[in-house]
């Protein structure tokens, strides 16, 4: 399911589709050098973050890295130029670059087009659904579409249904070696709808799928799920079929009455399915859709998605990985997701001012949803101060556009010598199995603005224990970042 990773980040510190190609022009980036680099002066490591990190008892590779955004002085520094894998931490140069490529306030377009008239209640051509990339597309979204298709004046039609997802024709999932029920980790299209999750729900009466969002909740029968009494078998086994996707799950499962949101490995078919079920309902007779691209049609109906900066705030706060590869594809005009993210890979050296190709800043996917990628601090720390210094910023304490797109959070830092009320802390999180990344912005009580990456990895335990619990390292993680961040605004503040 969406892990509502970044509403976490404050126990974190408490302890506790279409596509629409990137705008014309010169999509050079701009390097921001109004303050000193933060690198280029020595990479202290006090005694008392050593302290800390022996004191929180966490095992495999650390390390962070903390500056004055406006003075450029370092800290605290520890390993500070090695990669880690990011995991979700990797959302936040996501957003930065989206913003820089396509704006606060672009919008998605999903269509509904046409060729031929209608005659008699007839459409004598073919009816097109054209995707344009939107991530957040969801079924309520869909009604009004169906509504002004039936506008037009038929009931059927003689020619096709067309599914087109544009230059995105569609992959099954974002990242491969995940478990094969794993929600947040669905298939990609230029055609996506309810973050391409349907929801499995089964009581004694039996089992129903449906492409449920905020309204409606209709069926699909283009998602089929059985029960599997066979012994020995996963939980969950997956296959596409010619009638669409199928869906075992072990009748150990389905004892009690449940539900669960399963991802959609076909898009483009599901979105359709629905679509055509709700054009049903209305009086529209549709045939089975075709999935393939559409050309000569004529607009006659436009769904708008959320202005980005919306997007891009949820997308951040819940870390849904298919905004992450939606917007960024749509950012680099590049409709595969390791292209795509090699693009963003060299914005960002462009904008911080380090050399393309640098090891400590190497992600293959947008949403950080892979053991590949790697950010060390350093490089990390290198694109937070050049986006700090870009005009619009947004947050009441801290510079830059993104800072006002991350969640906000106070967290109390208690001092014998120094009155701290409240410290404002804006950060992206990133967890998987023995992967753990924290990075962003911080304002202190004494008005000094800091930009910060933590990181902890331990992989090689990871791939040992695949199937192990990872809870008690990451609470060690968590609290490790906490107390580092407390101590830094300590020593920012003591001058």
């Amino acid at each position: 399911m969406i892990r509502l990773i970044l509403a976490s980040a404050l126990v974190a510190f408490l302890g506790a589709a279409e596509f629409i190609p990137a705008p014309k022009g010169d999509a050079r980036p701009t390097a921001f050098k109004t303050v000193p680099n933060p690198v280029a002066r020595p990479l202290p490591g006090p005694k008392e973050e050593l302290e800390l990190l022996a004191k929180s008892k966490l095992t495999g590779d650390v390390g962070w890295l903390v500056v004055d955004i406006e003075t450029g002085e370092v800290l605290a520094a520890h390993r500070a130029n090695t990669p880690f894998a990011p995991a979700s931490v990797a959302k936040l140069p996501t957003a930065a670059f989206v913003l820089d490529r396509l704006g606060r306030d672009f919008r998605f377009e999903t269509r509904i087009a046409m060729t031929g008239a209608v005659r008699n209640e007839v459409l004598e051509g073919d009816l097109v659904l054209m995707g344009g990339g939107d991530p957040e597309l969801d079924t309520d979204a869909l009604l009004p579409l169906v509504l002004q298709a039936k506008d037009q004046g038929f009931r059927r039609i003689d020619g096709a249904f067309i599914a087109d997802p544009g230059a995105i024709q569609g992959r099954p999932t974002i990242s491969a070696d995940q478990p094969v029920e794993a929600a947040y980790n669905p298939g990609v299209s230029g055609l996506n709808l309810n973050f391409n999750r349907a929801r499995v729900k089964w009581s004694k009466a039996g089992i129903r799928v449906s492409a449920k969002a905020d309204r409606l909740d209709p069926e699909v029968p283009t998602i089929e799920v059985l029960r599997s009494a066979e012994p020995g078998q996963p939980v969950f086994q997956h296959e596409l079929a010619e009638t669409g996707e199928r869906w075992q799950i072990a009748e150990t499962a389905l004892r009690r009455p449940g539900e669960v949101w399963l991802p959609v490995k076909d898009p483009s078919t599901y979105a359709a399915q629905v679509f055509r079920d709700l054009a049903e309902v209305y009086g529209m007779s549709l045939p089975k859709a075709r999935v393939e691209t559409a050309a000569g049609a004529r607009v006659i109906a436009v769904h708008q998605g959320r202005p980005m900066h919306r997007v891009l705030r949820s997308m951040l706060r819940f870390s849904t990985n298919l905004t992450a590869e939606a917007v960024g594809m749509a950012a680099s005009g590049t409709n595969d997701l390791v292209p795509s993210a090699a693009a963003m890979n060299t914005w960002a050296a462009g904008v911080a001012g380090f050399p393309a190709g640098d090891p400590g800043f190497q992600l293959v996917k947008h949403s950080g949803l892979t053991t590949e990628s790697r950010l060390s601090p350093r490089r990390t720390v290198d694109l937070l101060v050049a986006l700090a210094q870009r005009e619009g910023g947004t947050h009441p304490r801290l510079p830059g556009q993104v800072a006002g797109l991350l969640k906000r959070h106070n967290v109390a830092v208690e001092s014998d010598k120094l009155d701290y009320k409240r410290l404002s802390v804006v950060a992206k999180t990133g967890t998987m199995n023995f992967i753990r990344g924290l990075a962003g912005y911080v304002a202190t009580p004494g008005e000094r603005k800091l930009a910060f990456a933590i990181f902890s990895n331990h992989l090689e335990l990871r791939e040992q224990t695949r199937n192990r619990r990872h809870g008690g390292w990451l609470r060690r993680a968590r609290a490790l970042e906490r107390a580092l961040v407390r101590n830094w605004v300590r020593r920012a503040d003591q001058g």
